[in-house]
Order: C-alpha cells, then sequence, then structure tokens
C-alpha cells in the first residue's frame, strides 16, 4: 500500500476540521439564538430580574439588556431623567 501523498493528507485533514468547525459554529448560534429568546422570555414575564439572569448567563449585565431591548422588554421602570432639548420641545 502506497504512503499518501502529504499535501493530500494536509487537505483531507484541513477539509475534516473546517466541516467540524462549521458544524460547531452552527450551533453556537444556535444555542446563542436559544438563550437569547429565553433570555426575553424571562424577563418578559418578570420571572427574574435582570441582574439574576446575569449571575446565570454568560453574557455582561449591559449585554443583556440589549437583548431585552432587541427583544421589546419593556423597562423596569419610566424614565425620570429628561434631556434640556425635550423638555424645551415640551415633550
Amino acid at each position: 500500500m502506497a504512503a499518501q501523498d502529504p499535501q493530500q493528507a494536509a487537505r483531507d485533514r484541513l477539509t475534516e476540521l473546517s466541516a467540524a468547525y462549521t458544524a460547531a459554529d452552527e450551533q453556537l448560534a444556535a444555542a446563542r439564538e436559544a438563550l437569547n429568546a429565553e433570555i426575553v422570555s424571562v424577563l418578559k414575564g418578570k420571572v427574574l430580574g435582570p441582574s439574576e439572569v446575569t449571575r446565570l448567563v454568560p453574557y455582561e449585565r449591559q449585554h443583556v439588556g440589549r437583548i431585552a431591548t432587541a427583544g421589546g422588554v419593556p423597562p423596569l421602570r419610566k424614565a425620570t431623567v429628561v434631556s434640556k432639548k425635550a423638555a424645551e420641545a415640551g415633550e
């Protein structure tokens, strides 16, 4: 049995590893989407607050906030600070 060409062996190994990488990347994307959807669900249902969610997930609080905002989670309380420009406009 002849030894495999080193160049072909390298191509085969890179192709194999690239396929494994792509599969893992797709799994990561699916897991991220599922986690983000659950974060939105939990926050919308007021089951847990943002601080508790942040302790349980691999994201920082600001990122949890961005996920919540993108998912349509309303703020916990109404904004109390009004910009001078908005105040002058009567908003």
